[in-house]
């Protein structure tokens, strides 16, 4: 069993393997998971020895990404609700990955792109966008408010980063509000931004991270969130929190 490495009335942060949290985890515990996974991209052979050709790319380096996604959303589909939504941060090379693991689990599966309005390093077309894999649960109600597949939405500044992947806040918090859950997910927690956009919107948020050094910047970040909107003991908002 691994214990909580913070835990507050707003939420747990769980140190350790996405896979082995998961699975202590009950069924139908959170309405919306949110996450930005690692993927694989296929190996290339820049430099093959002397007097040999270059070896091709192949596409089935992909396989084990496949496999991972498979994995992967055969877990959440147990722990997100059949009311529930998904979103996955990916890109074009992934995508099609994301939407194969996906696809069984959700009643519908569509790409939404992120928009960061400037483009960045790179030739022939400079990269400004991200992809993000929507998945729609079976049971889940249909929001009705017609927002475009296109979210504009600055990045964070490269120099501000608590991460290298880190999506900015107000990102997050339009994809939470656009579904009134009650708890959301992050299985890659990064430095827990998914959980900085819940607090002020007084939605419960699990997040599990690998790395002990991002556990420790997002206890911080969340604290700090907290105390910024008087969340703390004698406040009523009741937070605690246990460390490992």
């Amino acid at each position: 069993m691994i214990e909580p490495y913070y835990q507050t009335d707003l939420g747990t942060l769980y140190c350790g393997d996405w896979l082995e949290v998961m699975k202590q985890l009950p069924d139908n515990t959170a309405d919306l998971l949110i996450t930005d996974p690692p993927y694989f991209q296929p190996a290339v052979h820049y430099c093959p020895p002397r007097g040999h050709k270059p070896q091709k790319r192949q596409i089935s380096d992909m396989s084990i990404f496949k496999h991972f996604m498979r994995m992967f959303f055969d877990e959440c589909s147990r722990v997100i609700k059949s009311t529930g939504s998904y979103y996955i941060f990916c890109d074009g090379q992934s995508y099609s990955a994301m939407f194969e693991g996906l696809f069984l689990y959700v009643n519908r599966v569509r790409p939404l792109v992120w928009d960061k309005l400037t483009s960045v390093n790179g030739y022939t077309w400079r990269h400004q966008h991200e992809l993000i894999a929507w998945g729609e649960g079976f049971d889940a109600e249909r929001v009705n408010t017609g927002d475009g597949d296109i979210l504009k939405c600055k990045a964070v500044p490269v120099n501000e980063r608590k991460h290298p992947a880190e999506k900015p806040i107000k990102l997050i918090s339009r994809l939470i509000e656009k579904h009134n859950p009650e708890c959301v997910l992050d299985p890659f927690g990064g430095s827990s931004t998914v959980a900085l956009a819940c607090v002020p919107l007084h939605v419960k948020w699990i997040i599990i991270e690998l790395a002990e050094d991002y556990c420790a910047i997002s206890k911080d970040r969340i604290e700090k969130e907290a105390q910024q909107l008087k969340l703390f003991p004698g406040s009523g908002g009741g937070v605690r929190h246990e460390m490992r």
